[in-house]
């Protein structure tokens, strides 16, 4: 008997231990924004990411944002130069390969995308002034890491989990859905090599698996608070 109560006791100070160790939504969130050095990156109004698209060959990549709410992508295919792009209110793409490079707006389900892009700080910072709503979701395991799961209903009905890493609280992973063909297609960010850039952690590697198709992004360069002329936001006017 005196044995059987030892066992409990321990395994009872073994548990509330455990559960002691849990944190809450806020304390994961404010882990996450001392790790990510958000005070320092609220001070940045325009990054600048190059690097290549790893696929059969390397094409090259270059992701500009600014404050507030644009954000462009330059990317090479075939030696053709295609943009998808966001000014804050209308989201623009070329597609050369297609034979018709005119710029043309993007349809609903896919300005929503750029539109989310183009939120510097992503969507778990000052998410109550944006109309998101968060919650924990439990713990998950990302590439053999431990994170916490954090549901994000957003402002525009839409639906993503972050995976903040459970001890650098680093984002490892956004999982996300879009609506293709009257479908809904699950699309999966990974985020990996990171790298301080002025005191701020930057993922250098980025992978993507948009519904089966995979792509993997290498940054070389990160650049913050380098001149950026609005201009190159605005959809071009057809010629």
């Amino acid at each position: 008997m005196k044995t059987r109560l030892v066992f409990l006791t321990f395994f009872c100070v073994i548990v509330s231990g455990v559960m002691a160790q849990e944190l809450t939504l806020e304390q994961v969130l404010e882990k996450y924004y001392q790790a990510g050095k958000f005070d320092k990156l609220s001070k940045v109004n325009t990054i600048i990411m190059t690097g290549s698209i790893v696929q059969q060959d390397l094409m090259p990549v270059k992701i500009i944002r600014v404050r507030p709410d644009k954000y462009m992508m330059e990317f090479d295919v075939a030696d053709l130069t295609a943009y998808q792009a966001y000014d804050g209110q209308t989201a623009w793409m070329t597609a050369p390969w297609t034979g018709n490079a005119a710029p043309q707006v993007m349809p609903a389900e896919r300005t929503t995308d750029l539109k989310n892009r183009s939120d510097m700080d992503g969507v778990l910072v000052n998410w109550k002034e944006k109309g998101h709503t968060l919650e924990l979701a439990g713990k998950d395991t990302v590439n053999g890491l431990s994170v916490y799961k954090i549901k994000v209903t957003r402002k525009d009905g839409g639906i993503e989990y972050q995976f903040i890493d459970a001890s650098g609280f680093l984002l490892q992973k956004r999982l996300s859905y879009r609506k293709a063909g009257g479908k809904e297609l699950t699309v999966e960010n990974l985020y990996y090599d990171y790298r301080e850039v002025e005191g701020i952690p930057f993922a250098y590697t980025l992978e993507t698996n948009n519904a089966g198709r995979v792509n993997e992004i290498q940054f070389e360069s990160v650049e913050i608070n380098k001149p950026v002329d609005l201009k190159i936001f605005a959809m071009p006017l057809k010629k």
